[in-house]
């Protein structure tokens, strides 16, 4: 616990600008203390006041004074009455004034011989007390020379001098510390969460200065992964889903093939044989050229699916619709005729888009077929194809049709058939409306089947150009 606390940034910033801080506040200190100028100070200086106030006061008050200060200067003094000779140094003291003043000639005789050859100081003043009629004489004994005072000074406000200085620098680094430290930390939170794949978490945005911009940077990139990641799980579905389809497309395929397959195999065996029948090899030929063909139709419907799927082999030109659809229909004419088909056209011109003609051209054949396939004979069928906006709208409408609901959401899907007796006898393989929406979609439109009261819709929008 303690190694990650001395570890933590927060930590390290409070420590480093503590240390900085008390460091420039000492040297401000010293810087001051060298550049400030002597201050000399002499005690005699101090005397002379005293000395001047001695006059107003009583001989008790006049004792607390000079004590006072021969306790504070280590001066001595001595007290003599004043004859107007000047020939103080042969008599006694006097016992007037002050407990700390020297009493005897013995005493001064020792004072006269501490003073220093070359330094000290000796002197007198004269004085006077209140409601005494007598004067009197101050000798002093000073034994050093004028001190400096800054040194005493600086010595005297040391301790307080470095009780501001840690309180300032630490006050400091507290603020400093909030200010910087811990706003990395909840930034360093915030990115740990979004690195554990949490994307909801989103730093303080706030600040105005590069934290606020890193912050900002930070949700920036958040929301970006979020989306990428989720742009990225939604793609694997994807390809999930296709790699599924894939699989049960060719699962389908190889069913439908194998239909086919077997009844051409037991043509051709009982032919050999000569089994029963099939010794008509006329009638059976015929029948085998026609499994045959099926099975060449839903190859090349498989790879057409395949081709389509994979996007190889795909050419786009400037296809016009009206002309595909009036080919298609033209192509389909006998099969209208023999289903009883009534159509009716509303083909505009000018019907113009990026796409591949014959790819369309199936898609559009596969519907019209499946429009055919699932009318009653004698019913009625409408094409109308026209420009909305920036598309081309193509509806093909069977009357007095009806598909069944449940089978609506599966139409597209490959071998699907709403009506399996139907389709099996008009031949088709269940890839028509699958290869279809396949094409559409690889040119950037879409397709659509939907029931319209008795009718049955089919909607193809193509982007036109």
């Amino acid at each position: 616990m303690q190694k990650k606390i001395t570890d933590s940034l927060s930590f390290k910033v409070f420590l480093i600008s503590f240390i900085v801080q008390f460091l420039a506040g000492m040297l401000i200190c010293l810087v001051l203390y060298s550049r400030t100028p002597e201050m000399l100070y002499s005690p005699v200086e101090e005397l002379a006041d005293i000395v001047e106030r001695l006059d107003s006061l009583t001989p008790g008050q006049a004792t607390g004074l000079i004590d006072d200060y021969i306790r504070r200067t280590g001066v001595d003094i001595a007290i003599y009455d004043y004859d107007g000779r000047g020939a103080i140094m042969y008599s006694e003291p006097v016992d007037i004034i002050g407990t700390l003043t020297l009493k005897t000639r013995a005493e001064t005789d020792a004072a006269y011989d501490k003073l220093p050859d070359n330094s000290g100081d000796l002197g007198s003043f004269m004085f006077g007390l209140k409601n005494d009629p007598k004067q009197y004489t101050l000798l002093y004994f000073y034994y050093k020379d004028k001190e400096n005072l800054v040194p005493r000074a600086l010595a005297n406000s040391y301790p307080l001098m470095i009780l501001v200085v840690v309180t300032v620098s630490l006050i400091s680094s507290a603020i400093y510390t909030v200010l910087f430290a811990l706003p990395v930390k909840r930034l360093s939170k915030a990115s740990h969460a979004m690195a554990g794949m949490d994307f909801t978490v989103r730093c303080d945005e706030g600040r105005k200065d590069e934290i606020g911009d890193l912050a900002r940077d930070l949700n920036t990139m958040s929301a970006a992964l979020d989306k990428k990641i989720s742009d990225l799980e939604t793609e694997i579905n994807r390809v999930r889903e296709l790699e599924s389809q894939k699989e049960m497309f060719f699962a389908a395929a190889s069913h439908e093939l194998k239909t086919p397959v077997t009844i051409l195999e037991g043509h051709i065996r009982g032919m050999i044989e000569g089994v029963g029948p099939y010794q008509d090899h006329d009638e059976y030929l015929s029948k085998s050229l026609r499994s045959v063909k099926r099975i060449e139709s839903l190859i090349n419907e498989i790879l057409t699916a395949s081709r389509m799927q994979s996007a190889e082999d795909i050419t786009f030109s400037t296809v016009d619709m009206g002309k595909v659809i009036n080919d298609k229909l033209a192509e389909s004419e006998d099969l209208f005729t023999i289903r009883d088909i009534k159509l009716s056209e509303d083909i505009d011109d000018d019907l113009i888009f990026r796409g591949n003609k014959e790819l369309t051209s199936l898609a559009i054949g596969a519907f019209i077929s499946n429009a055919v396939f699932y009318s009653h004979e004698g019913a009625g069928i409408s094409v109308s194809s026209c420009k909305k906006g920036h598309d081309i709208v193509t509806v093909i409408r069977n009357t007095d049709a009806h598909i069944d609901e449940t089978d609506l959401p599966h139409l597209f899907e490959a071998f699907y058939r709403p009506d399996k007796s139907r389709s099996n006898r008009d031949g088709g393989s269940g890839l028509g409306l699958y290869l279809a929406r396949l094409i559409i979609t690889k040119q950037g439109g879409e397709c659509s089947l939907s029931n319209e009261g008795n009718d049955v819709v089919a909607t193809i929008i193509l982007p036109s150009t």
